[in-house]
């Protein structure tokens, strides 16, 4: 795990300056050593840099820039291969030698034998800049999940490339202008489009995507993935029973969980209690691997209706299966005092009160170990989230509802969800479905994920790709619409919000984020499964039927409550200083783009109980700071 930097300088430059601007920029992501190279060609100059978190061999020989034994190849790579000992054990044949037993090694001469082709047999998260010096050629790519964070920026002269994109404005080489056509899309789905960054001159390389430059030419983009990388060895047979399949889950989970505790260096759990941290924990006691200390965040008695129970099941969880667990306590006053410091070490603004929970945990977690285990993906993969569900009800009874449709806005609309009483978060998911149907299936998933609330105020809807619209239910209405749902938030939500939230979190307190449910070899064997089966019996049953297996029906059974931020119950003070800071104050730089008047009127209602929309102000909250702190000399 590590921060990568990389300049192409189509001209000679000798000054490092630069590069040491973008080191010294993202300096927490590599706090075990700092290194770099320059190479000279004859028309241009590379300059590489690493910072390094030391995991996998952490003697310095496996320190990087790492180079082939004679000096052509030069790799930099931040991520975890976890199949490099069949790798390498095949290069060993083939007869390679080794100096270090660190995947980066492995890496570079799989790539150095392999090529670009070789992308594809990875198992693991990554992002890499690999260099050619004979042929004066340079390689950028990011892992076909996008859980490592690759970005660029070219002008006539550089082509600059980094793991974060303020290290790109801090080398000083391009402007680092606010990119302000990313503001109506993140105010309606919290993140800027895939591809696309808040810097107007700055891009960032989706997953599974290559970016290569020769020499002085200008770089170019392609995919390495084939079209549907999903093996005809992962595929799902029809006639496997669902005992079956629940049993190829739970092997498949296993040998990933196995794969993605770190054996170098001490390994963490984020436990929320919930189904799939869990089960992970559940899984490694099974195995009787050493168990991880366990991180879970609380909230105060007085946010009950507004936060979650998950520390009640993650105290239990960690008891019952016999971890070590540590909890963080999250209040108002503990958000005011390390805003600041959160918000200047985001990257890119996502508007996910998730994000301040997981660098809490992040900042707790680096204080004991160097490597976490998170449930990141899960969801997505077996339909986990309210509204995959919703959604599958919604397919399979289109027909009743859209008959129905005026009524259940109606009902919707007079849901009480402003204040504080047991029901507020039914109530609130019940007011969501409701008032967001219509009778376009595309467009009611598209409500679904955004807020809709927020969207009104540009036109973000657009970006959102639709298909025709149905007007009769075929064959497979429900299977092609529950499939393009589990997709999009694959591609969409989970790399620009999960993801990029668990790498730039985790990686402000240096530590290393891994996700066993994105293993490969489970990813490639639950997309082949229809998406209509993994809703059959409700959210991720699959995983839920492991988990009662192994005792743990509680945790199965209990309401998703989300990993946010209670940050509904907070907003009603009238005196919060960050409020009165981002939100009410109409100077902030983001007013001049977001109509101020209506994000007051949002802040009335909310405080007077008439509408819930403290996930809408939290996301417009850690905009409008974002802005001022790398726009305004905040």
């Amino acid at each position: 795990m590590c921060g990568i930097h990389c300049i192409l300088d189509k001209q000679q430059h000798e000054s490092a300056a630069p590069l040491e601007r973008m080191m010294q920029e993202s300096a927490y992501r590599g706090p075990d050593a700092a290194n770099i190279q320059r190479i000279n060609q004859s028309d241009h100059t590379v300059w590489l840099g690493s910072q390094r978190l030391s995991i996998s061999d952490p003697h310095p020989r496996a320190n990087q820039p790492f180079a082939s034994s004679d000096g052509r190849y030069v790799l930099l790579y931040n991520g975890e291969i976890y199949n490099y000992y069949e790798l390498r054990n095949q290069l060993l044949q083939e007869g390679v030698s080794f100096t270090t037993q660190s995947d980066t090694e492995v890496l570079l001469y799989w790539l150095m034998r392999r090529g670009t082709l070789g992308l594809n047999e990875l198992n693991g998260m990554f992002a890499l800049i690999y260099y050619d010096q004979q042929e004066a050629t340079l390689w950028a790519a990011r892992d076909r999940h996008g859980m490592k964070p690759l970005y660029y920026a070219e002008t006539e002269r550089y082509l600059i490339v980094s793991s974060e994109a303020k290290s790109i404005v801090a080398s000083g080489l391009i402007v680092g202008s606010l990119r302000t056509e990313a503001i109506d899309p993140y105010l309606c789905f919290r993140y800027s489009p895939k591809g696309q960054t808040f810097y107007q001159e700055i891009a960032q390389l989706e997953e599974g995507q290559l970016r290569t430059a020769k020499g002085r030419q200008e770089s170019e983009t392609r995919s390495y993935l084939p079209a549907y990388w999903v093996s005809d060895e992962g595929r799902w047979r029809s006639e496997q029973s669902e005992q079956q399949i629940v049993q190829t889950v739970e092997h498949l989970l296993t040998e990933a969980a196995i794969r993605h505790v770190a054996t170098d260096v001490p390994t963490g759990l984020f436990l929320s209690g919930g189904v799939d941290s869990t089960l992970l924990l559940a899984l490694l006691q099974q195995e009787k691997m050493p168990l991880p200390p366990a991180f879970a965040i609380a909230h105060a008695a007085s946010d009950a209706s507004f936060g979650t129970r998950d520390a009640h099941f993650a105290r239990q969880a960690a008891e019952q299966y016999g971890a070590h667990y540590e909890e963080v306590t999250v209040t108002a006053d503990l958000l005011e005092e390390t805003f600041d410091h959160f918000i200047r070490r985001t990257d890119q603004p996502v508007g996910d009160s998730g994000a301040f929970t997981t660098y809490l945990l992040s900042q707790v977690a680096g204080q004991r170990v160097k490597v976490v285990l998170s449930g990141a993906g899960a969801d997505e993969l077996f339909g986990g989230y309210h509204r995959h569900w919703a959604y599958y009800q919604y397919l399979y009874r289109y027909p009743l509802l859209v008959r129905f449709l005026p009524l259940a806005r109606t009902m919707g609309a007079w849901l009480p969800t402003g204040t504080a009483h047991p029901f507020r978060q039914a109530f609130r998911l019940l007011k969501k479905l409701a008032t967001n149907l219509t009778d376009d299936p595309t467009e009611t998933f598209a409500h679904f994920i955004s807020f809709t609330t927020l969207c009104q105020l540009g036109q973000s809807h657009d970006s959102l790709h639709h298909t025709e619209r149905h007007h009769h239910q075929s064959d497979n209405f429900v299977e092609e619409y529950m499939g393009y749902a589990l997709q999009h938030d694959q591609q969409h939500y989970l790399v620009s919000d999960v993801l990029a939230v668990s790498d730039t979190m985790s990686m402000a307190h240096g530590i290393e984020m891994r996700m066993p449910y994105l293993d490969k070899e489970l990813v490639q064997y639950v997309n082949s499964l229809p998406a209509a089966l993994r809703l059959k019996h409700g959210r991720k049953w699959l995983l839920r039927r492991i988990l009662d297996a192994k005792g743990g029906k509680v945790y199965a059974q209990r309401r998703k409550e989300g990993f946010g931020l209670p940050f509904g119950s907070w907003l009603r003070d009238p005196n919060m200083p960050l409020v009165r800071q981002y939100l009410e104050d109409a100077s902030c730089a983001v007013y001049r783009y977001v109509p101020h008047g209506r994000i007051m009127h949002l802040l009335e209602q909310h405080r007077r109980g008439r509408h819930d929309y403290g996930l809408e102000l939290w996301s417009v909250l850690t905009l409008t700071a974002w802005v001022e702190a790398h726009f305004s000399g905040g």
